[in-house]
């Protein structure tokens, strides 16, 4: 019975451990490598590519709040694995990481035209949200 227990521990910090990894490289506010190429060539409304767009800052002003929390959370989640959590936490901090991927999902996908943003990148959100779901699914079960 300790063992089913321990290795149900296990599951759980090897899920939280692997969302963590997989959102936080992507999710860095000053990691240059995410945005260069959005700012190299992205579609603008109507469908053309122009070298050297800027999105407007409104864009920016509004989109990187979002990021940055989302960032914040799942830091959040990896400084969980880094150390002994309640069960219940890990439910928790997943499903607040979520909520805010939610939010810049939301927005990047409302203002994709607007602010530049390729529907590559929109597509690459969205995936890494269902990874996000499916992890929060497992986790939340097992508590």
């Amino acid at each position: 019975m300790i063992l089913r227990h321990s290795t149900s521990a296990l599951a759980i910090w090897a899920l939280v451990a692997i969302i963590a990894v997989m959102v936080a490289a992507p999710s860095r506010a000053d990691d240059k490598a995410v945005a260069a190429p959005q700012r190299a060539a992205p579609a603008v409304p109507g469908g053309a590519s122009v070298a050297g767009f800027r999105p407007p800052e409104t864009c920016l002003k509004e989109f990187n709040p979002l990021r940055d929390e989302t960032a914040r959370r799942a830091k959040l989640l990896k400084a969980a694995t880094e150390r002994r959590f309640a069960p219940g936490e890990a439910c928790q901090l997943v499903h607040d990481y979520e909520l805010a991927q939610t939010k810049m999902i939301d927005y990047a996908v409302a203002h994709a035209s607007l602010c530049g943003i390729p529907a590559k990148i929109t597509d690459q959100l969205k995936a890494n949200h269902e990874n996000t779901l499916a992890v929060m699914r497992k986790v939340c079960t097992a508590t």
